[in-house]
């Protein structure tokens, strides 16, 4: 026997994980090209749940779009360890919260404990591993009784290692079941070094092996290949480059290896054409006339340097000046590029006073954005719009337009970035600037590999569980930098506050504050910002995600609990959706967030995914993360819907896409001390909104809000047209669409949303 722990083939530990795994025969294919494996099962008429031995996912049928029954999937290789049990009997706990556990050591242990539904104390005991598979690890209590499972991926690579290195190694069988449970783990490097070491050691399985090795390259580079993909979503093109040029070419198949080289060669191509765009900006700068050369020296260097860094974020703001005309003048070409890369190719003019208007403009912008005066932002507003433009069939007036003006805000870099750049993997912590809590805001941020502000960026709204941001930052940033994600991690408790969540304006506040603020230091992309958490982190990002619906594309909430306004704001799930996770052993798991929230908003056909781990309580779950981003990749905020439904019930919770409630009726809002945990005593104003585009109408029904403001985008109305604002049946504003850059840049400096952009504002309360 090994000391601590012994492998063996024993039947009992190999049927127990095994029946996990017979489950695995269905393909699922969602209708966003999500791929699910699983049993599928019919929860009811119209809800499938996909169970895999780890977990449960339950959706809508109208989200699938084939289900492929019986597929083919390997039989696991699985390890039977004999652990020392001193506690044989007994049953798992109804609940489990509180949960904490130490990293697994090399004997395959760890101290682990909990609370019980009645226990005031933690029951403590030391849980060891007693069957390894490729995708489970199941475990038990030593000296309590408990029985459970994780995914591979959360015990240490080592120590999986470590247990399957003590096996008599001269036994050929033995050896070549641990290179199949390597394979079947994706581990290829540690699988290669394994069947390099049973050729060695078992001369006549040479030729196999040599056969196998091929085999394993080949499923490497098949593997590397997907990477690939994520690499390209991530945004990150010199990587993307560096890994095809290294791309194995030995012992892999045909159709991979000629994808591959495929990718390179377009990637080759765009990294000559670039170099070639570069020349050609260079050459037009040699035959300026040196007054000309030096007015656009430092200008034509930033869109250089930005051309070397960043050419995939900046390339086709230099569409025009690629395609011009070789006769133009060395002017021309240089407005065109000056103009395309303010305001992009479209908007590329060959006139060098309208391009040198367009940069005079930019730096207004930014000027107004980090200006605190008043009297300063009322000045370069004023001189914003005395600049000077040829007049246009779009500059009639020979004035900036408000189409120009947006174009010039969303191509910009964030107006308060930090020109010395946060390092990405390295965590720093901003203070919201101009924060009018007598306690000052402060967050974390958490930027991915080869960030630039060029780009647009992805994110996640991180909220943490009582132990501070950076605990937040610890659960998302492996899966975010690997994907190209931002990560925000607000400081909502105030010193000396309790861990428990409030409900409060003061929390909401500080999550706002800090997206707001990042949004204007980082290059965020506003329609794919996430709200996530886990545990009471996961309770806040319901009850602040659905008091906030047009901030984000969608929510993850980890072991979250659905409380008070979330109950009565249920109807913003139809424009916000939802993934929840929960164990088995959460409290009121099946009851209260399955039962009482998710099923119903499944069975709707909203976009609510509920997942639910066997045999786990309240706990962060870290194994979800790789799936929650992949839920993430697939979903975008629709920032100007036409038609909504919004619901308030407390002062914070006050905007709802461009419509703003300034007061509700009297019994509307009720204080978080006083609402009742199922938000039964919970009576919200609610907002109807309908566009109609035939009529420019925007049609506002209120019930429960005494005053309002409401801000108008042109992508909901067009600006050329009369338009009519009706409140409450009551043609509250008729009469020309009025495009004022006061209020773009207002709400601009506000929000430093760059992509829910206002051209004009309505208010009830004049």
């Amino acid at each position: 026997m090994i000391a601590g722990c012994r492998l063996t083939n024993l039947i009992v530990f190999a049927a127990a994980i095994a029946a996990a795994y017979t489950a695995v025969g269905d393909d699922v294919l969602l209708k966003n090209k999500t791929v699910l494996h699983g049993r599928v099962d019919k929860d009811d008429a119209t809800l499938r749940q996909i169970s895999d031995g780890l977990k449960r996912i339950v959706i809508r049928d109208s989200k699938i779009e084939k289900i492929t029954p019986g597929a083919v999937h390997p039989n696991p290789e699985l390890f039977g360890i004999v652990q020392p049990i001193e506690v044989h009997a007994g049953s798992m706990p109804t609940a489990a919260i509180g949960v904490t556990a130490s990293p697994w050591n090399e004997k395959g242990r760890r101290q682990f404990s909990y609370f019980g539904p009645r226990s005031r104390t933690p029951i403590a005991m030391t849980q060891a591993i007693i069957a390894i598979a490729p995708h489970i690890v199941r475990y038990r209590g030593i000296d309590g009784f408990w029985v459970g499972q994780v995914s591979t991926t959360q015990v240490p690579k080592s120590v999986i290692m470590g247990i399957l290195g003590k096996i008599d190694r001269k036994q050929l069988n033995e050896r070549q079941r641990i290179a199949r449970f390597l394979l079947q783990a994706e581990w290829y490097a540690e699988a290669k070094t394994e069947v390099e070491s049973i050729a060695r050691d078992f001369p006549m399985e040479r030729d196999r092996s040599n056969e196998l090795l091929k085999s394993i390259q080949d499923l490497d580079a098949r593997k590397q290949l997907m990477e690939l993909s994520v690499l390209r979503r991530a945004q990150r093109p010199t990587e993307l480059l560096t890994r095809l040029r290294s791309f194995p070419s030995e012992n892999v198949a045909p159709d991979v290896l000629s994808d591959a080289r495929e990718q390179l060669r377009k990637e080759e191509d765009l990294a000559a054409a670039d170099r070639r765009l570069g020349e050609s900006l260079r050459a037009v700068e040699g035959q300026l006339s040196s007054t000309v050369a030096k007015q656009w020296s430092k200008s034509i260097a930033e869109m250089l340097r930005e051309l070397e860094k960043a050419p995939d974020a900046v390339r086709s703001r230099l569409d025009g000046f690629a395609k011009a005309d070789p006769k133009a003048s060395p002017e021309n070409k240089l407005a065109l590029a000056l103009s395309g890369w303010i305001v992009g190719s479209e908007g590329a003019t060959t006139n060098l006073s309208d391009a040198s208007a367009l940069w005079k403009a930019r730096q207004m912008v930014v000027d107004y954005l980090r200006a605190d005066d008043d009297s300063k932002r009322t000045e370069l507003l004023n001189e914003l719009q005395a600049l000077e433009f040829s007049k246009t069939a779009t500059k009639v007036d020979g004035k900036i337009d408000l189409d120009t003006l947006s174009k010039l805000v969303v191509l910009m870099p964030p107006a308060l970035r930090d020109t010395g750049a946060t390092e990405a993997g390295k965590p720093v912590t901003h203070r919201v600037g101009n924060d009018s809590n007598d306690v000052p805001t402060e967050y974390m941020v958490y930027l991915p590999p080869d960030y630039h502000p060029l780009r647009y960026y992805p994110t996640v709204v991180a909220i943490h569980d009582g132990r501070g941001p950076a605990s937040a930052i610890e659960w998302w940033k492996t899966e975010a930098a690997r994907r190209g994600y931002i990560v925000i991690a607000p400081e909502y408790l105030l010193a000396g506050q309790p861990r428990d969540y409030q409900f409060s304006d003061s929390e909401h506040a500080a999550i706002e504050l800090s997206l707001r603020d990042a949004r204007k230091r980082y290059s965020i992309d506003s329609d794919r910002v996430f709200l996530g958490g886990q545990v009471v982190g996961g309770t806040i990002a319901l009850d602040f995600g659905f008091g906030h619906p047009d901030l984000f594309a969608g929510i993850v909430s980890i072991s979250g609990q659905p409380a008070k306004y979330v109950y009565a704001y249920r109807k913003h799930a139809e424009r916000l959706p939802l993934y929840i996770v929960t164990g088995e052993l959460a409290p009121a798991a099946k009851e209260a967030v399955f039962d009482g929230f998710a099923r119903q908003m499944i069975s709707e056909a909203l976009d609510v995914t509920f997942v639910e781990y066997f045999r786990r309580g309240l706990e962060d779950l870290p194994e979800e993360a790789p799936a929650a981003f992949e839920w993430m990749d697939k979903r975008k905020r629709d920032a100007t819907p036409r038609t909504f439904d919004a619901y308030s019930a407390r002062p914070s919770d006050a905007r709802f896409y461009g419509v703003v409630i300034q007061e509700l009726g009297e019994g509307r809002a009720i204080a978080p001390e006083a609402a009742d945990a199922l938000g039964k005593n919970i009576h919200p104003a609610k907002l109807t909104v309908r566009t109609s585009a035939p009529s420019n109408l925007l049609n506002i029904t209120t019930n429960g809000v005494e005053r309002l403001d409401v801000w108008i985008s042109p992508k909901l109305i067009d600006f050329k047209r009369k338009l009519e604002v009706r409140i409450n049946n009551r043609a509250f504003y008729k009469g020309p669409a009025k495009s004022d850059p006061a209020a773009l840049l207002t709400d601009l400096r506000f929000r430093g949303d760059r992509q829910q952009l206002y051209w004009m504002k309505v208010s009830t309360s004049r």
